[in-house]
Order: structure tokens, then C-alpha cells, then sequence
């Protein structure tokens, strides 16, 4: 299909698809208000979503310049290149515009990205605020509880064991707290403070609102699940390579929540004082043990 076909006079009023072919024209596509970058999603590919309802996918490499640092290259495909991205987050956009092939996006801080079109794979894709927002959608069976689940509180107890072992990490989403999907549809949101070990044994705390911090969480994608272990309110999870990633109770909030699709669905909640909340169908126990 031509581009021609794929776009309208105003490129951000329906949706942008990228690949090798000519765009007529250039384009400017104005941003009103105050819009903010407020979502990263990671996997092979990097998800960038805006206060307005206006979203970027970016599959090939692309350029980030600002004063200070230059220009330097990331690759959605190589996590440790992400770190400017990281930087990002909660920053005001100013301006967007689609000139050829090339998509331009301008920060009020300086930052500029640039994503141009790549020779052989499908470079960059947008839709605009006037089309539907893209979102994450929970996972299959992964719905609030209901009048069929139970209900129980933990105050530390034994171990409880997570359906995960052989999972990949398949996405990474970083907004106001950091969610973490596996490919059996499991997911881990963290809300504070968690910690990760990486295969080379170098321990860090992460906080979700430090952005830049998450750098390392990114290199997790893909990572195959080892094991994965509730204990009172610690949540483990081991990998293949050795990494390990911890969260615990906090005091300042609700702290971690894991949940687990399917007919055996459990939903962990970790809360201030080492409480653990679990909400689980009433034939889970019998399918998981």
C-alpha cells in the first residue's frame, strides 16, 4: 500500500505508517496544551504514549539530541541504549512534524528525537490524539475480583509459589509505577521502591519515579523466569541468568501487585505493614498444587 493511502492532511488525525516508500510533502502536526510524555513501553520495539492520547512506536534506530550531550544513537533493540529516552519521561512536547520519511519530535527542555526511515524493516508508526489511544490492556482472565473469588489476608505466612517458571519477560512498561509481563500473560507492577540483582551480582534499589534508574530493569526483556516465590511480603523472582528481582511492603503505600490469568487466577496485593492480600479463584489451590 502506498503512503498516500495511509495518510490524511493532518498526519496525527489518523494513523502514520512508516516503511520505505516517499510521503508527499511535509507535514506539521501541532500540539495544544500542556502534553507530556507519560508512558514507555518496552520490548522489541519502543512504545512512547503522550498526555493527549497521541502515541509513537519506534522500531528501527533513531537520534536524541540536546545541548548538553550531543547527539547519540538508540536502538530499541539494545536496552542499555535507552537511558535518554528514560530521561524523557514527564517531559513537555512542543512540537511534532513529519517531513519525507522523517518523524521530528521537540521537548521544551531542548531534547529533539529524530526517526527516519530504515532500508529494510518498518521504521517508526504514530496515531494521533484525535484517533483511539493505544493502551495496555490487563491480561486475558486477569479481570478484578468478582463475587466467585475469595478473599484472603496474609500476615507473613508460608511460601506461595508463582505459575511462572520458563516465562520470558516479553514487556516492560514504565509510567507512574513499572509493570513487568510474562509471556504466559503473568504481570508484576511495582508502585515503590524495588530491587534487582543483576547476572553480574551488582545489587541496586530502583525507585519508578526516578526514571533513569530503570536502565538496568530494561535488560530484563526476554530474560527466561527461573523461579518466582512470594514469602510474607517479599516477592522474588529468579532468572536463567542469575538476575534476581525483589519487592517488599512499604510503609508509604500499597507496594508490589502481581497477577496470574487464567481458570487458576490469583491477584497478590502487597500493602503497608506487611500486609498481603491475596484474591484468587476458589478452585485455584486445588489446580495449582
Amino acid at each position: 500500500m502506498q503512503r498516500e493511502q495511509l495518510l490524511n492532511s493532518n498526519p496525527y488525525e489518523g494513523t502514520i505508517m512508516v516503511a520505505v516508500t516517499a510521503m508527499p510533502g511535509g507535514a506539521l502536526a501541532t500540539v495544544e496544551g500542556a502534553v507530556t510524555l507519560d508512558f514507555i513501553g518496552v520490548d522489541f520495539r519502543l512504545d512512547l504514549r503522550f498526555t493527549d492520547g497521541a502515541s509513537v512506536q519506534l522500531e528501527s534506530a533513531f537520534t536524541v539530541t540536546d545541548g548538553s550531550r550531543g547527539s547519540v544513537v538508540v536502538d530499541p533493540e539494545r536496552k542499555d541504549s535507552l537511558l535518554p529516552i528514560l530521561r524523557l519521561f514527564g517531559t513537555e512536547l512542543v512540537r511534532r512534524s513529519v517531513e519525507g520519511d522523517t518523524l521530528t519530535l521537540v521537548f521544551a527542555d531542548g531534547e529533539t528525537l529524530v526517526a527516519g526511515p530504515d532500508g529494510e524493516f518498518e521504521s517508526w508508526h504514530g496515531s494521533g490524539s484525535k484517533g483511539h489511544p493505544v493502551r495496555v490492556d490487563p491480561p486475558e482472565g486477569s479481570t478484578s475480583p468478582g463475587a466467585e473469588e475469595a478473599l484472603r489476608v496474609r500476615v507473613p505466612g508460608p511460601p506461595f509459589a508463582l505459575d511462572i517458571a520458563g516465562d520470558t519477560v516479553d514487556f516492560i512498561g514504565i509510567e507512574s509505577d513499572v509493570t513487568i509481563r510474562f509471556s504466559s500473560g503473568a504481570s508484576l507492577r511495582f508502585e515503590t521502591d524495588f530491587a534487582l540483582t543483576g547476572s553480574d551480582g551488582e545489587h541496586a534499589f530502583h525507585d519508578p519515579g526516578d526514571k533513569p534508574s530503570l536502565l538496568a530493569l530494561l535488560a530484563l526483556h526476554t530474560e527466561v523466569v527461573s523461579d518466582g516465590v512470594v514469602t510474607g511480603s517479599r516477592i522474588a523472582i529468579r532468572f536463567a541468568s542469575g538476575a534476581l528481582l525483589e519487592g517488599w511492603s512499604n510503609r508509604r503505600g500499597p507496594s508490589w501487585h502481581y497477577s496470574e490469568p487464567g481458570r487458576a487466577r490469583v491477584d497478590i496485593d502487597a500493602l503497608p505493614d506487611d500486609e498481603v492480600r491475596y484474591r484468587h479463584s476458589p478452585s485455584s489451590a486445588e489446580i495449582r498444587r
